[in-house]
């Protein structure tokens, strides 16, 4: 039973995992929306590089690498996060094992030594039931 609870609450702090991850990549979204939008700007308007608005359209392209860097450092923490509680998960997973596993050994042990038991009980019983070949003889 115990080991049941266990893989329930690993599995629920995946899916706990998740959600965090999940609210996380929010702000991402949002961002990657706004630099859609920065770009889609910057690509509509291409002739105002040409004439006077070249400031402007500088500014807009600076902004957009900016939150091109940003977005990119996100990602990469949210990776590093995400690949942290993958780590965190299959570790968990395997303590799992190992347990299930030594559940097993220890169950084919207590197996082997139930019939050791059990062989010894049905020596003893036929020599009970058997008299001593040494006791007619004498």
């Amino acid at each position: 039973m115990a080991k049941k609870e266990k893989l329930a609450e690993a599995v629920a702090q995946e899916e706990i995992a998740k959600e965090e991850i999940a609210e996380e990549l929010v702000p991402l979204h949002t961002q990657l929306n706004q630099m859609q939008q920065a770009l889609n700007q910057i690509q509509s308007n291409p002739q105002a590089s040409m004439t006077g608005n070249s400031n402007q359209t500088q500014q807009q392209t600076n902004q957009l690498m900016q939150q091109v860097n940003q977005f990119s450092n996100q990602i990469q923490q949210q990776q590093r996060q995400a690949f942290q509680q993958l780590q965190q998960s299959i570790q968990q997973a395997a303590q799992t094992l190992n347990q299930a596993s030594q559940s097993i050994q220890s169950f084919q042990a207590m197996t082997q030594m139930q019939q050791i038991v059990s062989q010894s009980q049905q020596q003893l019983m036929k020599q009970v039931s058997q008299p001593s070949s040494n006791q007619s003889l004498q």
